[in-house]
């Protein structure tokens, strides 16, 4: 089996793993709406259902839009990144690490709205007034995931361009 594969088993079900454990606990040791300082004065938990797409997009969207938006597009996504993640070349493994966090996170999320209808948000960044809308690990893997597509993007652009 490639090297790569592994990464893709392994690390998805490891994000899938992490964020489906962190989403129980918080299910079963706290109400919604319940709120507890985790890093004063940074980073709070806070117990929130997310009926909308990520941060609480289209949370007011019909719910047959919402439907088909919130199980058609990330199943979209999650054969989109395996067909991509097929065709990677193994010297692609940023690439491959990047992919991989994406797709767990997208399954994750996935599953919450198969089985709950809502996803499980708990973590909360506050700087001063300012807060972000409550996130998940798998939220939080998707954009990790993100980033490191657009690295690893810019740097095999620099490596193509000096090369």
């Amino acid at each position: 089996m490639k090297r790569r594969y592994l990464i893709l088993f392994s690390l998805s079900g490891l994000v899938l793993c992490c964020d489906q454990l962190s989403k129980h606990l918080v299910r079963t040791l706290y109400s919604v709406g319940d709120k507890k300082a985790l890093l004063p004065p940074l980073i709070d938990m806070f117990y929130a259902r997310n009926n909308g797409f990520a941060f609480g997009l289209l949370q007011r969207a019909p719910s047959t839009l919402q439907e088909v938006f919130f199980v058609g597009v990330p199943a979209f996504a999650m054969i989109l990144i395996i067909l991509i993640f097929i065709k990677l070349q193994d010297n692609q493994m940023l690439t491959s690490i990047a992919l991989t966090t994406i797709l767990g996170g997208a399954v994750g999320n996935l599953l919450d709205r198969l089985h709950f209808g809502y996803v499980v948000d708990f973590i909360s960044i506050h700087f001063g007034s300012y807060r972000l809308p409550p996130f998940n690990i798998a939220d939080a893997s998707i954009i990790a995931g993100v980033l490191l597509m657009f690295v690893s993007q810019l740097t095999q652009e620099k490596t193509s361009v000096t090369a």
